[in-house]
């Protein structure tokens, strides 16, 4: 099972993330964290590819359809999905620790909401720098750990 974030911190940890990463939000941040069902619903759907991936970025503020003209700053605006058993399993993977690989996924994700793109080679390694700049800057402030729990590893962890 995936224990919930600490909330004062996660909201502490993504302001700070938005500045540093220039996305320029002026109204709401949404993250939401789901399991690999739904991750992989979420690509398919929106993607276009299939199986659960790590963090989807999706900016409404691209779409004058969905905001209102009088963005009270209650509105969201960037909506970032991270699967936290994909988080779980690349961390192991890399031998790094399962926290900071859920705030690379929110980096990430702000960083594609600030216009960067990481489908060509060159625009990823961009991208790359910009994350380990964000997260050095993050990891400065904030320890991961205390925002993200570790997984408590039972039979089924896919929620």
């Amino acid at each position: 099972m995936f224990p919930r974030p600490s909330m004062k911190l996660l909201r502490k940890l993504s302001e700070k993330a938005v500045e540093i990463t220039g996305c320029g939000l002026a109204g709401g941040l949404s993250l939401n964290f789901v399991g690999e069902k739904e991750m992989a619903a979420v690509n398919e759907a929106f993607v276009g590819h299939s199986g659960p991936t790590d963090v989807i970025c999706f900016d409404y503020r691209e779409s004058k359809s969905v905001l209102p003209d009088d963005n009270d700053g209650d509105t969201v605006e960037v909506e970032i999905v991270i699967c936290p058993a994909v988080a779980r399993r690349e961390a192991q993977k890399r031998a790094l620790p399962y926290a900071r690989e859920v705030a690379l996924y929110l980096a990430h994700g702000l960083l594609h909401a600030a216009g960067e793109d990481d489908l060509q080679p060159e625009l990823k390694r961009k991208m790359r720098r910009r994350e380990k700049k964000t997260m050095n800057e993050l990891e400065k402030l904030f320890s991961f750990e205390d925002i993200f729990p570790e997984p408590v590893l039972t039979g089924d962890n896919t929620r």
